[in-house]
């Protein structure tokens, strides 16, 4: 017999009549403020549960079922949330884990579409190959995550914190970025790797000084009042972006091609290597 208690008042929430809590079924049930901290928890079903405030940290949660679940305020600090499923795939059927502690976890390939994730904290976490298409990020912190090949098509990252991250082969097409803080962060990666791509993204008023973005797509990508002081884009595709009040001094321009980029206003004075063509020479600062 195992016995789930509250974290807060130390009542007994929840006796499982069973040895171990691998493929626990925990379907709408009520958890609120549960303590289920260093738990084997591979498998369990939190399917429409109500996990507000629960303790979950440093537990194995790997392919565990959250679609739907209730989870504001959850801690799932340095847990193993690989592959796990946070949505079915649409809006109805998203979980909500607004203000939830996610850092230092492993949500590798885990599935978060749709998913409220405001002001999470997802310091230090691994969040490679996992999907957060068209999902609410803003106001959260990423900083010193691990965001590889990881998804956002269509997310909400506004006001995001993802300095110090790795981004390298991350999707962000038609991503809102606006305001976000991308200083210092690695979005190029290797030879061997893909970079990251923003086609048809919003990085207005964002952050990127000193980031390595060499390679990294950038098509018809709104970075107007961006600051990219120090940034290396070396060979990175600004087809059709928006560079309009930009600042990019002492950012390395080698190999790209500004033809068809808004530079209007742009801090050209002090940019390394642009090769500016002579009929968009007007109007720099």
């Amino acid at each position: 017999m195992i016995k789930i208690k509250s974290k807060t008042s130390g009542d007994v929430l929840l006796s499982v009549d069973a040895d171990t809590l691998t493929h626990a079924d925990f379907r709408s049930m009520n958890l609120k403020d549960a303590d289920l901290s260093n738990k084997d928890l591979r498998h369990a079903d939190f399917s429409l549960a109500n996990l507000s405030g629960a303790d979950l940290s440093n537990s194995q949660l790997q392919f565990a079922e959250f679609s739907g679940a209730n989870m504001p305020g959850v801690n799932l600090l340095g847990s193993d949330l690989s592959r796990s499923v946070f949505s079915s795939g649409r809006a109805s059927g998203a979980a909500d884990l607004n203000n939830a502690n996610l850092s230092q976890t492993i949500l590798l390939a885990a599935e978060l579409d749709f998913v409220n994730l405001q002001h999470a904290n997802f310091k230090d976490a691994d969040l490679s190959y996992a999907s957060f298409k068209s999902s609410d990020l803003s106001n959260s912190d990423l900083s010193e995550a691990d965001l590889c090949e990881a998804s956002f098509h269509h997310a909400n990252l506004s006001n995001c914190n993802l300095s110090d991250s790795d981004l390298c082969g991350a999707h962000f097409n038609n991503a809102d970025l606006n305001n976000s803080n991308l200083d210092r962060a690695e979005l190029s990666g290797e030879v061997t790797q893909q970079p990251a791509v923003f086609t048809l993204a919003k990085l207005e008023n964002a952050s990127m000084v000193g980031a390595n973005m060499a390679r990294v797509i950038f098509k018809k990508t709104n970075l107007t009042q961006a600051d990219m002081r120090n940034a290396d884009l070396t060979d990175a595709i600004l087809n059709g972006a928006m560079l309009r009040s930009a600042n990019v001094a002492d950012a390395n321009f080698s190999g790209v091609a500004l033809s068809t980029a808004n530079l209007q206003f742009a801090n050209f004075s002090q940019a390394k290597n642009a090769d500016i063509p002579a009929h968009k020479q007007t109007n720099l600062r």
